[in-house]
């Protein structure tokens, strides 16, 4: 499905701001008046709610879709992506990002700035690109989700009070020390798969988040997701792997199997996943299907048809 722009009529548009105002480390408790200040003479009327509490995100969205708002812009991290995503659904209302979390997954493969400014100028741009999303379990994944060390690591994540990339660090350190890699049967396209793996991706995008690219070659709009097989390695090896990781090369390495697919079930021997970085548990089963050109995403300019 090709892009366009939200700009077809001379009427204001309404769009739906929401501020998840503890994502991150940057307080933005005064990004109300930023955003009422930027688009004062613009052709877009801000409708700005804060966050509350976690799953909030999900219930503003539902209450924007309701209310047939323009589009949605959703200002906080991954997780709060996530929410939101659920909450327009099939709605086929367009949804933005100003990218304000700590990892911003999405929002750097998109190619979006984590300068304020210069985001919110891609909002004022109003471009439209449907992208793919996975359902996954009957939840909706926009980003990478998936099962192993990363799940426990989300799972681990969410019960510390400081939040921020420093202390989710300590928390990949203190686990990656006696983690052991476990046994899945995958199910891909209808073809059978036995791995031992440290950690399974499902990836629509083609990273975690600070330019970790767990999938270098993802595309969002390819009608396929990445099933990102990381296989065991030896502790010693664990600088290699990350300097791989971190440079985009882990997919020209010996640690990483990718096998792309429209749909996957993969039975575990844990029962925790996670998806788009936010912990769920009763996982022994995740069933996985690709949705192509669902979500219409605000993207600058430059990356149309090329992310």
């Amino acid at each position: 499905m090709s892009s366009y722009t939200l700009y077809n009529t001379d009427k204001k548009l309404q769009i739906g701001f929401i501020i998840n105002p503890i994502s991150g480390t940057i307080n933005k408790l005064n990004y109300d008046i930023k955003i009422d200040k930027y688009f004062r003479d613009s052709k877009i009327n801000p409708i700005i709610e804060f966050t509350k509490r976690g799953g909030h995100a999900t219930e503003i969205a539902v209450k924007f879709v309701n209310q047939s708002l323009d589009a949605i812009v959703v200002i906080g991290g991954d997780g709060t992506v996530n929410e939101v995503v659920n909450g327009i659904g099939n709605s086929g209302i367009p949804m933005g990002i100003v990218p304000s979390g700590s990892g911003n997954g999405l929002a750097r493969h998109l190619g979006i700035s984590l300068i304020l400014r210069k985001a919110l100028e891609t909002i004022k741009q109003a471009i439209i690109q449907p992208i793919d999303v996975i359902d996954i379990n009957g939840k909706l994944s926009v980003n990478v989700s998936g099962l192993g060390f990363d799940a426990l690591v989300a799972h681990k994540f969410q019960n510390i009070d400081k939040r921020g990339l420093v202390s989710y660090i300590k928390v990949v350190v203190s686990e990656f020390v006696a983690y052991k890699p476990h046994k899945y049967n995958i199910i891909i396209d209808g073809e059978k798969y036995e791995r031992e793996a440290f950690l399974i991706s499902i990836a629509n995008s083609s990273q975690f988040g600070n330019n970790a690219f767990i999938s270098p070659k993802a595309s969002v709009l390819d009608g396929k997701m990445d099933i990102c097989i990381v296989k065991p390695f030896l502790k010693i090896e664990s600088p290699l792997v990350i300097e791989q990781l971190m440079t985009g090369r882990l997919d020209k390495g010996k640690y990483l199997e990718v096998i792309r697919a429209k749909e996957v079930e993969i039975s575990q021997e844990l029962d925790i996943f996670h998806i788009d970085g936010d912990p769920f548990e009763n996982g022994r089963i995740i069933k996985a299907k690709i949705i192509p050109s669902t979500l219409k995403m605000i993207i600058p300019k430059q990356k149309v048809n090329n992310i």
